[in-house]
């Protein structure tokens, strides 16, 4: 397949590898390698589609669970409107390279700073929001985020110690009851990766068999609903490095990817 050339950023024409810090062409093949390379490191990355072209920039304090949530929701079936996700289905992570632009100090605030930095310098088209750290495009000075802390904080917050009424309870839960007389629930009858709970608050879960084959969730809980046993089944056995029989199968449940040797 002829992949275009990045005619609109000089820099990448010239000579991509010799430009990043790191530089990682086909993520498909090199996930191993980006998890090893990445573990422990903060820092800005920049997301390269070979076929259009189009730019994704974005920071993490912690590069390695970063980039493998972006690889777990790369390959999902769930609906997303996130552009970035949307392209990688489409166009196959083969298709992607990945840069790290800039290691940086383990500080949300520092990874933002740079990430503002090399937004401004790339203008890539799969970051809709061009301020990092926020969602409506707006971030709070981290003193303004302590002084609101301290403002609200235990008896001072409107809500402390209070308690609805049993007719307010009633009617929220008439409400709610209403509402879905009406309305269906988006996650109604789907169960697995499908259902609303599905790796929601949790951490990654990397789990790797005899044969090398490695399987990621994005918590305990869709490990567990992928295997189909007890959650405490998962939890107990993550970390020990013992071999554990699922579906027939021996498995090595870890918190971390496994380093190539």
């Amino acid at each position: 397949m002829l992949k275009r050339r990045l005619s609109s950023q000089p820099s990448l024409l010239s000579s991509r590898k010799n430009n990043f810090v790191v530089f990682f062409e086909n993520i498909l093949i090199s996930k191993r390698d980006i998890y090893k390379q990445l573990k422990g490191k903060s820092g800005v990355y920049l997301f390269i589609n070979n076929i259009t072209n189009k730019l994704y920039v974005g920071s993490s304090i912690v590069l390695s669970r970063r980039m493998a949530s972006h690889f777990y929701h790369a390959n999902s079936i769930k609906n997303t409107n996130i552009i970035l996700y949307r392209a990688m289905r489409k166009y196959k992570l083969e298709n992607f390279s990945l840069a790290i632009l800039e290691f940086c100090e383990s500080d949300i605030i520092i990874c933002s700073d740079l990430e503002k930095k090399w937004i401004d310098f790339y203008k890539p088209d799969y970051n809709i929001l061009k301020i990092p750290g926020s969602s409506s495009g707006f971030r709070h000075s981290i003193d303004t985020i302590n002084k609101l802390k301290q403002l609200f904080k235990k008896e001072n917050h409107p809500k402390f110690d209070s308690k609805n009424s049993v007719e307010t309870n009633l009617a929220i839960s008439e409400g709610i009851k209403e509402f879905y007389r009406n309305y269906d629930h988006h996650a109604k009858g789907k169960k697995g990766v499908l259902s609303a709970q599905y790796g929601i608050g949790g951490m990654f879960v990397f789990c790797y068999n005899k044969t090398g084959e490695e399987l990621i969730f994005p918590s305990i809980n869709g490990a567990k609903n992928h295997f189909k046993v007890r959650w405490s089944t998962i939890k107990k056995n993550l970390d020990t490095q013992n071999w554990i029989t699922l579906q027939g199968e021996d498995w090595i449940i870890q918190s971390n990817p496994r380093q190539n040797n």
